[in-house]
């Protein structure tokens, strides 16, 4: 496919995604709803025990296969179904392997990141779908790692619009609780004034769910088309 396919097919991930969230938000809502009630949990943690760890622990053991979960939501969606709570638990079957390739993302993300910005974002790229993967193909750990790897070939570039969407989201987009103090002993506060919850609403509600729409709209488009090989070289641009 050449380059001005591909800005078209990329375009289509955002747009089409858009009307996916659309049309489909109200049987999404208790899907929001529920991950978001599952996530309010750490900072509850954090301020009844002044302590990271527990909150670390329910990150890891709890929240962390319930967001990967989410994954296979949107892919359901992205495939003109509907979303489903019982999709949100999907990773809970293949436990082990959620996590397993949740953090090793979270690392390979995190060590490229403290290395340079750019190579920690290109390992993001290139292995963004592996979660997806663990959930929809029931795949082994390194299994998602390849088949993410070679659904990026070639996409890289295009993929990086959502992922930095994303990113300045995540990173500028205020919470409602709000943690202060040293790390040895935080303190949680609740921020309530009305530019921050209306912030993190829309943070919540509408622009991650709408971009993690995209992201599978991608995933399920570069699934049904030809895979390149594990040595092969992508055709176009790619980062």
């Amino acid at each position: 496919m050449e380059g001005p396919a591909k800005d078209r097919a990329a375009l289509r991930w955002l747009t089409g995604a858009w009307d996916v969230y659309a049309s489909g938000f109200l049987p999404l809502l208790p899907v929001l709803l529920l991950q978001t009630a599952v996530s309010a949990v750490s900072p509850l943690l954090i301020h009844k025990y002044r302590s990271l760890l527990p909150a670390l622990l329910y990150l890891l053991l709890v929240v962390t296969p319930v967001s990967t979960g989410a994954g296979l939501v949107y892919i359901r969606m992205a495939r003109g179904g509907r979303a489903r709570l019982a999709d949100l638990f999907s990773a809970f079957p293949v436990y082990h392997r959620a996590v397993a390739v949740s953090v090793g993302l979270g690392l390979l993300t995190l060590g490229g990141t403290l290395a340079f910005l750019l190579p920690g974002l290109v390992l993001y790229l290139t292995y963004c779908f592996s979660e997806f993967a663990v959930v929809d193909r029931r795949t082994g750990i390194s299994d998602s790692f390849a088949l993410s790897r070679a659904l990026t070939l070639g996409w890289r570039i295009r993929l990086l619009p959502i992922v930095l969407l994303m990113l300045l989201i995540n990173a500028f987009a205020p919470d409602v609780a709000v943690m202060s103090g040293p790390l040895k002993a935080p303190v949680i506060a609740l921020d309530l004034k009305p530019w921050t919850v209306a912030a993190s609403l829309l943070k919540n509600f509408v622009f991650l769910p709408w971009l993690g729409l995209a992201l599978a709209s991608a995933y399920d488009f570069l699934l049904a088309g030809p895979v390149p090989g594990a040595g092969e070289e992508p055709a176009g641009d790619d980062l």
